[in-house]
């Protein structure tokens, strides 16, 4: 299993297990520790690998231990760890060991090859650093839990394999129990995340929450990872600590959530800034636009070609990179052909004789598998009329909000997401420029999907974007106006009105 290779060689770093630890002991014992606490402890790491985590909370116990008593014990029930590695658990149980030895301690250790995802025992602390898994790539993983009561309960779409470690430490932990994970943030709001974020709601509350804003691995890089405690208990509204990069503050849980249920860590700044916006909108972005992703081949090597096919020309299209799209303007002339195979129109003997090449490979996609497309077509063609007509395009991942206008026909992969108006009324060229605003951007960066300095404009987080639009008014047409002229030749000072046109807007 490709979950077995990741938990045993992307391990934990040591300044992030020992924070990991420190967040976990000092929820659990407070300013107040004592023998009992101590004797009470039932801490278990559910993926665990070679042990970077659990010889660090052994260590601390074993020193607890002689700060209450004098001496160093330590009781065999205190650890356990589970991972799905026999390698990895043979060397977390030696390195293990070799903490108790140099304490001049001798126990059985509780770290077992085996999935924790099936485990029932109680504890009141888990720790961890759990695999992360796509289900695109890992289905017959997936495709095993889901069989399981456990799976069927917590299973949703879009998921990744993280989200069912966070939610068995919920199920394992006893009343009042505590755990300390380190994984990516992306589950804050991601759409397949709306089962997790509830659960975590309604079952009790965070304590502290570390975004870094970047990866903390250097095998993983891209990554945005975070780490956050979090205590199961009935208990209503209780205080976070939350530190983002170098910065902290201090919030409720009931303000991490927004209407939509996602996490959104912000200080009073951000929650003024959002409340300015929210206020003053009176749309959002779905209620005026279509927002469509780029088509997908199922295997470019067939259908895109970096020079034009004379016998192919029926079907041609010129096909656009995401790399090809700027702030307000398009690459002059596309360095690529697609085969706009819809299955509308029978396909020509010589396209045939070329897809012949790659059928082996086309056969297989699983839109063919279930017999909803020909073998020859595209897997997702997209209602053509997007690639055709008027429409504002957008990288799906950017460092900047860089979105651009195009009237020419232009089809890309689902990498690039494009933008259409819903009535002839609606004035692209306005929305063009709030998106390509300094407001927007910040706005997007606070409550749509980032990771770590990327933004990503998927459809949801855009669809749901606050719009002030004031229809047909001069306003529109002042700011269409500069716009238009952005797109034919970019200027700082006039991107600066519009700026300031919007920023005057918000209130801002």
């Amino acid at each position: 299993m490709m979950n077995e290779k990741y938990n045993f060689s992307v391990y934990t770093p040591r300044h992030i297990a020992r924070e990991i630890v420190k967040n976990t002991f000092d929820a659990y014992f407070g300013e107040n520790i004592t023998i009992e606490k101590l004797n009470r402890v039932r801490l278990c790491d559910i993926a665990c690998g070679s042990g970077n985590i659990l010889i660090l909370a052994l260590e601390e116990l074993i020193r607890i231990s002689k700060n209450l008593t004098g001496s160093y014990f330590y009781n065999e029930h205190w650890i356990t760890g589970y991972d799905i590695n026999q390698e990895a658990v043979d060397l977390a149980i030696v390195r293990c060991q070799e903490v108790l030895k140099k304490y001049h301690l001798k126990f059985k250790l509780n770290i077992f090859c085996r999935d924790s995802l099936e485990e029932r025992t109680k504890f009141n602390l888990v720790v961890g650093n759990p695999p992360y898994l796509g289900e695109k790539n890992n289905k017959e993983v997936f495709q095993k839990i889901r069989k399981t009561e456990f799976g069927k309960k917590y299973y949703e779409a879009k998921m990744d394999y993280l989200y069912f470690f966070i939610e068995k430490a919920i199920e394992l932990l006893e009343k009042d129990g505590i755990f300390t994970y380190i994984t990516t943030a992306y589950w804050m709001k991601a759409d397949g995340a709306k089962i997790l974020r509830k659960t975590l709601k309604e079952k009790g509350n965070f304590l502290t929450i570390h975004d870094f804003g970047t990866s903390v691995f250097k095998k993983a890089i891209g990554q945005h990872n975070v780490i956050f405690t979090w205590k199961k208990s009935t208990d209503i509204d209780k205080e976070i600590n939350v530190k983002i990069q170098d910065s902290s503050f201090k919030t409720v849980n009931s303000l991490i959530y927004d209407k939509g249920n996602r996490i959104l860590l912000a200080n009073n700044d951000v929650r003024s800034f959002n409340e300015k916006i929210t206020d003053q909108a009176n749309f959002v972005l779905d209620e005026l636009v279509n927002i469509n992703q780029g088509l997908v081949s199922g295997f470019d090597d067939a259908f895109v070609f970096e020079e034009y096919k004379e016998e192919f020309k029926k079907f041609l299209k010129p096909f656009y990179k995401n790399k090809d799209i700027g702030k307000y303007m398009v690459s002059d002339k596309n360095k690529y052909w697609i085969l706009y195979l819809d299955g509308t129109k029978k396909m020509t003997k010589p396209i045939e004789k070329h897809l012949l090449n790659y059928q082996d490979k086309l056969v297989n996609r699983r839109e063919v598998t279930r017999g909803s497309i020909h073998w020859w077509q595209l897997q997702w063609p997209r209602e053509e009329k997007i690639f055709k007509e008027p429409k504002i395009i957008v990288r799906q991942r950017c460092k900047n909000n860089n979105f651009a206008y195009t009237e020419k026909e232009l089809y890309s992969s689902a990498d690039v997401y494009f933008i259409t108006k819903k009535t002839e009324k609606i004035n692209l060229f306005y929305i063009l420029g709030y998106l390509n605003s300094e407001i927007f951007a910040e706005w997007f960066r606070h409550n749509g999907k980032c990771k770590g300095e990327v933004l990503e404009f998927y459809s949801t987080p855009l669809r749901e974007t606050p719009v002030f639009y004031p229809g047909e008014t001069p306003e529109v047409a002042y700011v269409g106006d500069l716009v238009k002229k952005q797109i034919d030749s970019f200027c700082p000072t006039r991107e600066k009105k519009i700026n300031e046109h919007f920023f005057e807007k918000f209130g801002l």
